[in-house]
Formats: structure tokens, sequence, C-alpha cells
């Protein structure tokens, strides 16, 4: 009976080291390859611009963001400022420009110009250029879920409305998988006009 006892209690011991190193091994294994999965995505996350300055008598296809449009600024730099951010972009027009511009003073990383009819060949020069980094994309209530498609990523509905600010879209592109999109909101939400 004596001779039992020892062999039990080392069998046992023998049997918690083994469980304990057999369970943590899978999950360092997990780590390091979600670790790698991570380092090899493209992340892009495109924002309509902010809300824009009322027009004030003369007509300009260029507004400014209005106070509400530069809160919103604050609150996507706030929402990005630690993403790890490598590339910024936005149309010509002073509205993406603005909404971008806390992010990018916070950066350090300057706003790149592109065109807004051409998401296609934005879509490319970020795959090209910033492989494996994360990018923000400004655009327009009419031209943010056509980024979405050129990223290869589906539309999660059909239309931004002229009054819908807080959507953000966070596309995730995976070398071999299909590319996904997030729908995200930040800052205020948007309210519908009174009819």
């Amino acid at each position: 009976m004596k001779q039992i006892k020892p062999l039990l209690l080392l069998g046992i011991t023998f049997l918690v080291l083994f469980s304990m190193f057999s369970c943590s091994a899978p999950k360092a294994a997990n780590g390091v390859a979600a670790a790698n999965q991570e380092a090899g995505q493209t992340t892009v996350y495109i924002a309509r611009h902010g809300e824009k300055a009322a027009s004030s008598g003369a007509m300009t296809d260029d507004p400014s963001l209005s106070e509400a449009g530069k809160v919103r600024a604050q609150e996507l730099k706030s929402k990005l400022g630690n993403a790890q951010v490598k590339g910024l972009y936005a149309t010509k027009y002073k509205r993406t420009q603005e909404t971008l511009q806390p992010l990018s003073e916070a950066t350090k990383i300057p706003v790149q110009i592109y065109e807004a009819g051409d998401a296609t060949g934005l879509a490319a020069k970020v795959k090209a250029a910033h492989a494996g980094q994360t990018v923000v994309v400004a655009g327009h209530s009419n031209t943010v879920l056509s980024l979405v498609e050129a990223f290869g990523a589906q539309k999660p509905f059909a239309a931004v409305a002229d009054h819908e600010y807080d959507y953000l879209f966070k596309i995730s592109l995976s070398e071999g998988k299909p590319a996904t999109v997030e729908v995200m909101k930040y800052g205020a939400a948007s309210v519908a006009p009174a009819k």
C-alpha cells in the first residue's frame, strides 16, 4: 500500500504537467498564427467627410466643414488615433481634407489627394503602397460605397443618405481571402432632417 501511494502521486503529477504543457502549446501556436495573420492584413477605413458648412449665399461645391463637422473630424482622430495608420487619402475637396486633418496632425502623416471618381485607381494604389498596413480614406456620400466595392468587399447597403455622416467602414484585406467589410459608427449619431 505504501508503494502504491508514491506511484499514484507520481502518475497524477505527470498527468497534470502533461495536460498543462499540451494545453498551453496550442494557445501559443494560435497566438503566433493570429499575430502573423494580423501582420499580413491590410486594413482600410473609409469615412464620409464630416458635416459641411451651409452655403453663405454664394453657390459653392467646395464648402469647408461646419462646427459639427470639425467635431466629427476630432472624433475620427480619437477613434483611429491608435490604429497605427500609415496612409491618409482625401479628395481634392476641402471637406474631405479637413476631416482627415486632425488625424494627419496627430500621426504626422500628410494627406494624399485622390480623384473622387477613381475608386478603382485608389484601391490599386493603396494595395500596392500599403500592403499589411492601415489606411484611412475620406470620401463623399455618393462615393464611399463605391470605395468599399473597389477594395473587393460587398456593399453593406444600397446608399448613404445625404444626412448620414457617422458611418465608418472597415475593410479587411488578407492574402487568399475575400475582402470583408465591417460597418461601424463614430461621433454623434446622424439625424434625418424633419420633413
